[in-house]
């Protein structure tokens, strides 16, 4: 029983790390997204009175696909935690008991590592977009 334990403490404590670099994933993205939407906010609110209107609508739809890709990143960082969370549940169901089929525990790892890959592409064209739209306010883009 000690060794099963062990084994359990072991694997939460490995699980326990891969959730906190999720939070600090979550912790990120959220920044990005509040900015992102404050941004928003800013250029909805300056469209309405400046004389520059074409330079900001095409900023603003830029800033809105923005907030759109953040939004996927997300969704996908979330699904990556729950794929997590179901492994390591049955993970330790598992030690106690085999009734659950480890190959099946496998592909909810890999499920979450393509999550989690997939919302690190959508940071990655976040980034990218972020950069034309700064481009766009610094007129150094059409």
């Amino acid at each position: 029983m000690l060794a099963k334990l062990d084994g359990i403490v072991e694997l939460i404590t490995s699980s326990l790390v891969l959730f906190s670099s999720i939070g600090i994933f979550v912790l990120t993205l959220n920044a990005r997204y509040t900015h992102a939407i404050g941004r928003v906010r800013d250029i909805y609110t300056e469209l309405k009175t400046s004389n520059e209107a074409e330079k900001l609508e095409i900023e603003l739809n830029t800033m809105v696909y923005r907030c759109h890709v953040l939004k996927w990143s997300f969704g996908l960082l979330l699904c990556s935690a729950i794929s997590s969370g179901v492994f390591m549940l049955g993970s330790i169901a598992l030690r106690f008991t085999n009734q659950i089929n480890a190959e099946v525990l496998i592909l909810f790892v890999v499920f979450s590592v393509l999550f989690i890959f997939s919302s690190m592409v959508c940071l990655f064209i976040d980034v990218l977009t972020s950069l034309r739209a700064t481009m766009i306010h610094i007129e150094r883009v059409k």
